[in-house]
């Protein structure tokens, strides 16, 4: 399964990493899992986020050995990538 993962540079959540669940023109919608849920995503213009492009491995094989994108799903990735970036540091 491919998905993309960003990252917000602008407004209240600065900082916040999230899943993007689709995209529609200049904006995204995102979920974290938590407060901004797959039936909830927060909508966020391109230009207010970035994107992550370098999605370490350990990350990649979780998102390999399960198949559905649910909030549990997305906590889980976005947990493991704050802890292998702590981890780099």
């Amino acid at each position: 399964m491919t998905f993309t993962m960003a990252k917000s540079i602008a407004g209240h959540d600065k900082t916040e990493v999230y899943v993007v669940i689709r995209e529609d023109g200049d904006a995204v919608y995102l979920a974290n899992g938590k407060n901004r849920t797959v039936t909830s995503p927060k909508r966020k213009k391109l230009k207010h986020v970035q994107l992550i492009k370098n999605i370490p491995a350990e990350v990649s094989a979780v998102s390999e050995k399960e198949n559905d994108f649910n909030d549990l799903w997305i906590k889980r990735v976005i947990s493991i990538y704050t802890k292998s970036l702590s981890t780099k540091e």
